[in-house]
């Protein structure tokens, strides 16, 4: 038996059809569009049960989603959050990015931001008018640090995903012009010595004072974790995604360095700690063997909470340090970041001499970017000189066995 009691071909090429349902007592028509270069069919109610308006009802919804995909549309309507959402579960089960990065850092940012905004719309509805809103609001709504023309590019970089996603699917024709405001060449907001030296001397109290808060275990991480990246230049993610196994020492000819392989957005390199940096690395492993009784496993990423999973932010945690030691965030018109911490080993890597080309190797970028936002330029030097520079004080000497020793 049919499931149809009645189905009439509208223009006669099959593209508008209307019929009933047969397992319905009082049915109304019901509506099927397929329309020429979209993909599947539109199939919604007429709400009526005389065929004249339904006929009528069809052919101006066919001529509105001809109109519609012919400008770029899609009769396969989703809204933006639908769309990420199932880009979401696509790219967390491939796992790493193209370089072997992670997606955590992009998803975070969709999410804080340009679902926020394009949550509800349409995604064939978005186009570059929608996108200049997108970055006039964005300008006034951000956590901690009013965004530069720079970091609006950047989540351009992270959005895109999601429409050329959306391509793939059927959604849209084509991606839509996403132009934000031009980067304007910035001063990477960045530490003085003097404010560097108040952050590590003034993390030992803030640590210290967390005992009585419950909060030194955050803080104990924390600390280690602004120290390893203001001494190797990491991107926030890579340091994030850190294992055990990503660890090894190398001789050099002034003694011995601690190497990690990372994976970040310029793919697979190695990265050198700086002199003594290692201890931070030794306080975490030592804290570990401590609450398991045991080593903790190779694949056990390094920045994890009591159980073994990953910290996947210490924003509030690092205001919550800069406000302890008396910096303050904002600096010439500037926010600082815990990304700053990069941007503070690269100035202090330049300022003794080292290398822009081996520096640019270190940090997972190009001498030119370098030049752009550090401004200087030195003569080439040895290897060794990515880690000249005098011990930091008070690094503290950690004791034991290390498997990446």
């Amino acid at each position: 038996m049919s499931k149809y009691a009645d189905q009439v071909d509208v223009r006669g090429d099959g593209r508008v059809v209307i019929y009933k349902r047969a397992d319905l007592k009082n049915p109304k028509w019901q509506v099927r569009i397929r329309v020429p270069n979209a993909t599947g069919y539109k199939i919604v109610s007429a709400k009526t049960e005389d065929r004249r308006e339904a006929e009528r009802f069809a052919l101006d919804l066919y001529e509105d989603l001809y109109l519609h995909v012919k400008s770029g549309g899609s009769i396969q309507s989703r809204t933006f959050k639908q769309v990420f959402e199932e880009w979401k579960k696509t790219v967390t089960t491939m796992g790493h990015t193209r370089q072997g990065g992670s997606w955590d850092a992009t998803i975070d940012r969709i999410e804080t931001y340009a679902v926020k905004f394009f949550g509800p719309m349409k995604i064939d509805t978005i186009g570059p008018k929608e996108f200049a809103d997108f970055w006039v609001w964005r300008k006034s709504n951000y956590n901690r640090s009013r965004p530069s023309n720079g970091t609006l590019r950047r989540e351009r970089t992270s959005i895109l995903p999601v429409f050329k996603f959306a391509v793939t699917r059927g959604y849209l024709q084509s991606v839509p012009e996403t132009d934000p405001p031009k980067a304007t060449l910035e001063r990477r907001p960045t530490f003085t010595q003097d404010e560097w030296r108040k952050i590590y001397t003034k993390a030992r109290d803030w640590v210290k004072a967390g005992e009585s808060l419950a909060t030194w275990r955050q803080r104990f991480m924390t600390q280690q974790y602004v120290l390893v990246l203001a001494n190797t230049g990491l991107r926030v993610g890579e340091l994030r995604g850190l294992r055990w196994s990503d660890l090894r020492t190398v001789q050099t000819t002034d003694g011995t360095r601690l190497v990690a392989e990372v994976r970040g957005k310029t793919g697979v390199r190695e990265v050198v700690f700086q002199d003594g940096a290692e201890n931070y690395i030794k306080r975490i492993y030592d804290l570990r063997l401590e609450e398991l009784g045991a080593s903790p496993s190779d694949d056990e990423v390094i920045f994890c909470h009591k159980d073994g999973k990953p910290v996947h932010t210490m924003k509030t945690a690092f205001y919550s340090l800069l406000k302890f030691a008396g910096v303050p965030i904002e600096r010439n018109g500037g926010s600082r970041t815990i990304y700053s911490l990069r941007h503070f080993y690269a100035t202090m890597r330049l300022s003794h001499d080292t290398s822009p080309f081996l520096l640019a190797k270190q940090m997972g970028t190009s001498v030119e970017m370098l030049e752009k936002f550090y401004g200087q330029t030195v003569s080439s030097e040895l290897a060794a000189q990515i880690t000249k520079a005098n011990r930091t004080k008070g690094s503290g000497k950690a004791a034991g066995v290390y498997p990446f020793e």
